[in-house]
C-alpha cells in the first residue's frame, strides 16, 4: 500500500461537520465509504483537521493508504463518482509513510463571508444572513487587527486543554466589504485554529458592528489572564476553509 494525500471541497450544508460519527452524515464517513470500495477493505483518513457542521471547504486535506495509483486523473474520477455531489476530490500525490496531514501542517486560511443587506437566497448557503439592519462597517474594519499576531485565544475557543496554551499566530486578516450587497468577507491566515476560534473572534467583531460592544472590550477580553470564554459564535454557514498549508 502506498501513503497518499487528497485535497478535497466540500459543501457543509447537510453534514455534521467533517470527523467520523457512527450514527451521522460526515464528509470523514463519505470520503472513508469511497475509499473503503476502491480498496475493497475497510479504510479510514486523516483529515488535516475537523470542521464543524454546516462549514464548507474549498481545500481540506486527508491522508489515506491506497493500491498504487498508476493514473492519478482516472483515480480521482472513479472516487468522485462514489462521493455525494457536494463532495469532490480535487487532487492527490504520493508522500511519505511519516508525513502526517495534521500535525505536517504550518497553517490554514479560511474565510467568514456574511451579509446584513438584502437577502440573497443563490448566496446564503455559503455565508452568514445577519438580516437587513444597521451595520457600522468603519467600526468592524477599526476592529479586526486587534487580533492579529501571537496572542493567548484561551477565550476564543471553547477548547478546554491546550499543548500550546491556546498560543496562536494570526499572520494576516483581510477583509472585503461588498457595498452594492452589504457584504464583507474576511480571510484570516494563521499556524493554527482551535475550535470555534473563527466564529467567537468574528462574533466578537459583528457585536463591535452592531454597537454592542468596543474594540477595547475585544482587548481586555483577549488580554485577560481569567479564562471567560466569549460566548457570541458567529453562524457556522459563513465559514469555509479554503487552504491547508505544508512547508
Amino acid at each position: 500500500m502506498k501513503h497518499y494525500l487528497g485535497t478535497v471541497a466540500y459543501r457543509g450544508t447537510s453534514y455534521s461537520g467533517f470527523q467520523r460519527q457512527s450514527s451521522l452524515r460526515t464528509i470523514q464517513g463519505e470520503l472513508e465509504r469511497a475509499l473503503s470500495t476502491l480498496n475493497d477493505s475497510p479504510s479510514q483518513i486523516k483529515g488535516a483537521g475537523r470542521t464543524d457542521a454546516k462549514v464548507h471547504a474549498k481545500g481540506q486535506t486527508f491522508s489515506f493508504y491506497a493500491h498504487q495509483i498508476k493514473d492519478f486523473d482516472k483515480y480521482i474520477n472513479i472516487f468522485n463518482s462514489l462521493l455525494p455531489d457536494d463532495i469532490a476530490l480535487l487532487s492527490i500525490k504520493e508522500i511519505d509513510d511519516n508525513f502526517d496531514a495534521r500535525h505536517s501542517c504550518s497553517g490554514k486560511k479560511y474565510e467568514y463571508r456574511f451579509c446584513f443587506g438584502k437577502k440573497d437566497p443563490f448566496k446564503s448557503e455559503y455565508e452568514a444572513y445577519l438580516g437587513n439592519r444597521d451595520f457600522d462597517v468603519d467600526a468592524f474594519m477599526d476592529a479586526y487587527d486587534v487580533f492579529l499576531g501571537v496572542h493567548d485565544f484561551k477565550n476564543f475557543t471553547t477548547k478546554k486543554e491546550d499543548k500550546d496554551n491556546f498560543i496562536r499566530d494570526i499572520y494576516q486578516i483581510k477583509p472585503t466589504y461588498d457595498p452594492s450587497r452589504k457584504a464583507i468577507s474576511i480571510l484570516f491566515y494563521s499556524n493554527g485554529f482551535m475550535t470555534y476560534q473563527i466564529r467567537l473572534m468574528v462574533g466578537a467583531l459583528l457585536k463591535v458592528g452592531f454597537k454592542k460592544m468596543s474594540k477595547i472590550d475585544i482587548k481586555e477580553r483577549l488580554d485577560s489572564p481569567k479564562r471567560n470564554i466569549f460566548s457570541y459564535k458567529a453562524k457556522a454557514e459563513g465559514l469555509t476553509l479554503m487552504e491547508v498549508i505544508y512547508g
